[in-house]
C-alpha cells in the first residue's frame, strides 16, 4: 500500500510526494483560515495538537523557520507522530552521506560525499551540501546555497536564497546567513551576517 502523507505546515510537497511512491492526503496548520483552494483529495486535517496519527500515515514537515520545527516536532512527537524523510528522484546523495529523520531533499539537490544532513532539515531546490560537511538538525538551506567541503552548520540555522560558505568554517547554532551572502569567517551562534563578505548585522 502506498505511504499517505499529511504536509505540516499547508506547503505544496505533493510533486515531492507523488515521486517518493506516495500521496498527500492532508495537511495540519495552526493558522489556516480558509481551507478551501487545496488540490482534491488533500484534506485540512486541524490544528497540530488535534493530530491524531492514522495508520500508514507519516508526516511531512514544510515548515521553513528553524525553531518553529522543532517547537512543531517536539509536539507532534508527544502524540504519536511518524515523519518521513523524502528525496526528490533529481536529488544527488553520495553513497556515502547519511540523511537524518524528517529530511526534506528537493530537485536538484546535492549531499556529497561523508556529510551528513541532520534531522528535520529541508535542503531547497539546486542547494548543495559538500563534501565531510555536517549540517545541524532543524537547519534550512534556501534555495542555491553552497556549503563548500568541510563546513559544519549547528542546529538550527537560517541559510538565505543563493548564500555561500567558505571551506572549513563553522556557523554556530541559532545564527542568520543573510540572501546571498559569501561567508568567509566563523560565525557565531545566535549572530546574522549578510553582505558580500558577510557581515555582522
Amino acid at each position: 500500500m502506498a505511504k499517505q502523507y499529511i504536509v505540516v505546515g499547508g506547503g505544496g510537497f505533493d510533486l515531492f510526494a507523488r515521486a517518493g511512491g506516495g500521496r498527500v492526503v492532508g495537511f495540519l496548520d495552526d493558522d489556516v483560515k480558509d481551507a478551501t483552494g487545496f488540490p482534491e483529495g488533500i484534506a485540512y486535517r486541524g490544528r497540530i495538537d488535534a493530530y491524531a496519527p492514522g495508520p500508514d500515515e507519516e508526516l511531512l514537515l514544510t515548515v521553513g523557520n528553524p525553531k518553529a520545527k522543532q517547537e512543531i516536532v517536539t509536539r507532534l512527537k508527544a502524540r504519536g507522530a511518524r515523519f518521513a524523510s523524502l528525496v526528490h528522484p533529481t536529488a544527488v546523495v553520495a553513497a556515502t552521506a547519511t540523511i537524518g529523520t524528517g529530511v526534506v531533499l528537493c530537485p536538484y539537490a546535492v549531499v556529497s560525499a561523508n556529510a551528513h544532513v541532520g534531522d528535520f532539515v529541508a535542503v531547497n531546490i539546486c542547494s548543495s551540501v559538500g563534501h565531510d560537511v555536517r549540517v545541524g538538525a532543524y537547519s534550512t538551506l534556501s534555495a542555491h546555497d553552497d556549503l563548500t567541503g568541510g563546513v559544519i552548520v549547528e542546529e538550527r540555522v537560517m541559510v538565505g536564497s543563493g548564500a555561500r560558505v567558505l571551506p572549513g568554517l563553522r556557523v554556530g547554532a541559532d545564527a542568520v546567513i543573510g540572501a546571498g551572502a559569501v561567508v568567509v569567517r566563523n560565525v557565531a551562534a545566535g549572530t546574522t551576517v549578510y553582505a558580500l563578505p558577510a557581515k555582522n548585522l
